[in-house]
């Protein structure tokens, strides 16, 4: 059984713990679709997913669960935000799906406080492609691959979203490809985030496609063993200070434009 680096879950946990916020509409078991703008929460777990088609909504999960249907497999996608702006969702616990959350061609989203059992991709996000961003952040998620059946190439997935911003982010025991790829997502600010128990054998922690002038400040990655992984991929005009990478082979620190004080430790003791 791997051990976990349960401070970090512990301290991931409390820093993002949230105070229960009053809402205008308790959501239904039964009901799958939010089409109006307001105030959302969960009284009770459910097994039905959930798709936002409105603008100005705001879901509060209080903690619930959405668990993944056995006897839908067509129905992939736990939370789903489509074509609208200025959603918040937080506090919920998703379990067991293909696609946890989805984001697409949303603006001003932000995902919020939320704990994921993936199996499969944990967060995808396609933005409208605008260079001046989607609004797109991701604060304080909890993403674990331990109890995973299916496997994924990635964990977090943005793709055509300028200027995302995500922190204190927790990423822990994912064995495919890499924790987190952004694709044409210039401008990205990752901060604070937990790449923990990745791949050993080939994994990327961050890997950038055409997304130039990243910064990436006070993140940690951590591999039980070096043996091939990798750091960062594609940190061109990157700014990287005070990162700390642990175990991981090829840190990728060269081609950051502004490097200091990041910290690459290879202990197979």
């Amino acid at each position: 059984m791997r051990l976990l680096p349960l401070a970090a879950f512990a301290a991931a946990a409390c820093l993002f713990a949230a105070p229960v916020l009053a809402c205008d509409t308790v959501l239904p078991p039964e009901q799958r679709d939010i089409d109006a703008p307001g105030t959302y929460c969960l009284a009770a777990n459910r097994e039905n997913p959930i798709r936002i088609n409105a603008s100005d909504v705001e879901l509060d999960c209080r903690g619930r669960s959405l668990t993944h249907r056995q006897d839908e497999p067509w129905a992939n996608e736990g939370v789903h935000l489509r074509g609208g702006s200025r959603a918040v969702v937080r506090n919920c616990r998703l379990v067991g799906w293909n696609l946890a959350m989805s984001v697409e061609d949303y603006s001003d989203a932000q995902l919020l406080n939320n704990t994921i059992v993936a199996n499969g991709q944990a967060i995808s996000a396609r933005g409208p492609d605008r260079p001046e961003g989607g609004g797109l952040r991701l604060t304080g998620n909890r993403i674990f691959y331990y109890q995973a059946q299916t496997g994924a190439e990635r964990a977090i997935d943005i793709n055509h979203s300028p200027k995302p911003v995500l922190t204190n982010n927790l990423v822990a025991g994912f064995r495919g490809y890499a924790a987190i790829h952004l694709n044409r997502a210039a401008d990205a600010q990752l901060t604070g985030n937990q790449l923990l128990d990745l791949n050993e054998g080939g994994g990327i922690a961050v890997d950038m496609r055409e997304s130039p002038r990243a910064r990436l400040v006070h993140n940690t990655v951590m591999l039980r063993r070096g043996v091939n992984a990798k750091g960062l991929a594609g940190a061109s005009d990157a700014t990287c200070i005070e990162n700390v990478f642990v175990n991981v082979v090829d840190a990728g620190f060269e081609p950051c434009s502004v490097r200091r004080h990041n910290l690459h430790q290879i202990s197979n003791d």
